[in-house]
């Protein structure tokens, strides 16, 4: 994250707003946060509420609705469920003032692109060997299951986030694949599965100017 001193932050699928908060405790001026959900942003103005916080229930599709250009484009966990990538990306483009940045995570596409049978390869004790990888190079929707049957996500390449970042305008200064370090894999041993497959993937792009 870069410095939030006196920056104006738009957060893209917000959610219940921790991270809005959060924004707003590092220094920043501005924050407006855009979720679909209407239960979760009524928890956001209940639980994480700040005069310098504006919630907007709005799809990110129609971010073009929200007024005046940020310094900081923000979103966790929410871009595989969007089926318009690059329409999105550039729609962010637009709304960054020269040398902003956008930083966002999503599921990995070694996850994203699991859409049926058993995710792993397990040994006769129930061991997890390596995770079953099948039509990585189809991108579109997938339904898994996460809390309830049928969600949609969609899947696309590393080489299609990082073109569709560049082709709109971006440079990307830094990816990340969490893994867990001695500490992590002390108090979470279950976390090993992630040398197999990391779960997530962290982006930084800037704007070129």
């Amino acid at each position: 994250m870069p410095d939030l001193t006196g920056k104006k932050v738009l957060d893209l699928g917000c959610g219940f707003g921790e991270h809005c908060i959060e924004y707003v405790n590092r220094g920043a001026s501005e924050v407006v946060g855009l979720d679909i959900s209407e239960k979760m942003l009524e928890v956001a103005g209940e639980e994480n509420s700040d005069p310098r916080i504006t919630y907007l229930r709005l799809p990110m599709e129609e971010l073009d609705k929200v007024e005046g250009q940020f310094d900081i484009v923000i979103s966790s966990l929410a871009f595989h469920y969007v089926e318009d990538f690059s329409g999105v990306v550039g729609m962010i483009n637009e709304k960054l003032c020269d040398g902003g940045f956008f930083i966002f995570s999503q599921e990995n596409p070694l996850t994203s692109t699991h859409g049926q049978g058993p995710r792993w390869t397990r040994d006769e004790a129930g061991n997890k060997i390596y995770v079953n990888l099948s039509n990585y190079g189809v991108e579109g929707e997938r339904e898994t299951t996460w809390f309830v049957d049928n969600l949609k996500k969609y899947h696309r390449m590393f080489s299609t986030i990082v073109n569709t970042l560049v082709d709109n305008g971006f440079s990307v200064e830094r990816m990340i694949e969490p893994i867990p370090d001695d500490k992590i894999l002390e108090k979470y041993p279950d976390q090993r599965d992630l040398f197999h497959k990391p779960d997530f993937l962290i982006v930084k792009a800037i704007k070129r100017k």
